[in-house]
């Protein structure tokens, strides 16, 4: 079950059970990172709904719990009758619902993602006309006008992903390590712009540009750690750098190594196996990245985006270095779409940020 499943079932126990349109229901994304007692993700559409149904609401208490428990009644009758399934629903003390997945479920959720990753993220095809917007960065002057130029790339791709048409084709086919700034030819790199793509290559400038919230930026002002707003030729900080500290590389090579596990499944190689909860933590930031997405494009805030990425990478990194693996491979299991499902993520969401995903180590 898609997040988009998941808040279209929310949304039709509402409308039943309130005799609203369906118009008239708000469109709530349910979350993994809202949920609790263990759950795989929380709706807050009754906190949301109570000002719609405030006069149809009988009995004493939190008009929250009132719309959550009839909503969560709906729901159990709903699925009684075969109209959807589901392996648990618990309400809490914010109004929450939050619902646990059938296995099938979840394995279902996975090979969505891992099918068509920019259908499941935006939630329609990309098969669309026009192209996407991609700046030169090399013909800006200062560091500080590339780094305009990124973000205005990055927020124009990430809305003709969300918006009306149908957006183009997206990412295909194999990409490599090589960078048209680090491994071309660097003579016509003389700006202070052009000078910083040649030292920390596109890939980390743009990355680096998208990371941090500020419009105007200072010039000494970082993300945290060695990592600065604006990377120049002789402050390049960790964006120089291809290990974890760069979080463009560590975005790149999780992509790597995520297309590089479901190949090698392909081959003949057994499945990965992590422990339950290595193993929820990227799945539950996969059932996030729709959510993450839509809020980057309302928002045009194209840093939310980044930090998605990075959390799922991290996630995906903890899920592939499970110690349980090793020491206690009875406590495992083999979760075989995982791969494919981070790759997809990973790969469609640094092409919105107009950075490319190398598929192999």
């Amino acid at each position: 079950m898609t997040p988009w499943d998941l808040e279209a079932l929310a949304r039709e126990a509402a409308s039943r059970v309130f005799g609203l349109d369906p118009a008239e229901v708000p469109f709530v994304w349910p979350r993994h990172d809202h949920a609790g007692q263990g759950a795989d993700a929380a709706t807050a559409l009754p906190p949301r709904l109570v000002s719609a149904v405030r006069d149809r609401l009988s009995g004493r208490g939190d008009p929250r719990l009132l719309v959550s428990d009839r909503i969560a009644a709906e729901l159990v009758a709903m699925r009684d009758d075969g109209r959807c399934d589901f392996a648990h629903l618990l309400g809490d003390g914010r109004g929450f619902l939050n619902i646990t997945l059938t296995e099938g479920q979840r394995h279902a959720l996975l090979s969505a993602a891992a099918a068509d990753a920019p259908r499941y993220l935006s939630g329609r095809s990309w098969d669309g006309e026009g192209s996407w917007p991609s700046s030169d960065l090399h013909e800006a002057g200062p560091v500080a006008q590339a780094r305009r130029l990124a973000r205005a790339d990055a927020r124009g791709r990430i809305g003709l992903a969300t918006g009306g048409a149908a957006p183009p084709p997206g990412p295909d086919g194999a990409s490599g390590w090589r960078d048209p700034y680090l491994d071309g030819d660097r003579g016509d790199l003389v700006t202070p712009a052009a000078r910083a793509l040649g030292t920390v290559g596109e890939a980390s400038a743009r990355v680096a540009f998208c990371r941090s919230i500020p419009e105007h930026p200072r010039e000494s002002e970082t993300t945290g750690g060695d990592l600065p707003v604006l990377p120049s030729e002789g402050r390049p900080g960790a964006w120089v750098r291809l290990t974890d500290a760069n979080p463009a590389f560590r975005l790149r090579y999780a992509h790597a190594h995520a297309v590089s596990l479901s190949r090698w499944a392909e081959e003949g190689a057994l499945p990965h196996s992590a422990c339950a909860e290595h193993t929820a933590a990227p799945r539950g930031l996969l059932f996030d990245g729709p959510s993450a997405l839509d809020t980057a494009a309302r928002r045009e805030e194209p840093h939310i985006l980044v930090r998605y990425l990075e959390a799922l990478a991290s996630a995906y990194d903890e899920w592939r270095t499970c110690p349980a693996a090793s020491t206690s491979p009875e406590r495992t299991v083999p979760e075989p779409a995982l791969p494919a499902a981070v790759a997809g993520v990973l790969r469609t969401g640094l092409f919105l940020l107009g950075v490319s995903a190398p598929t192999r180590l």
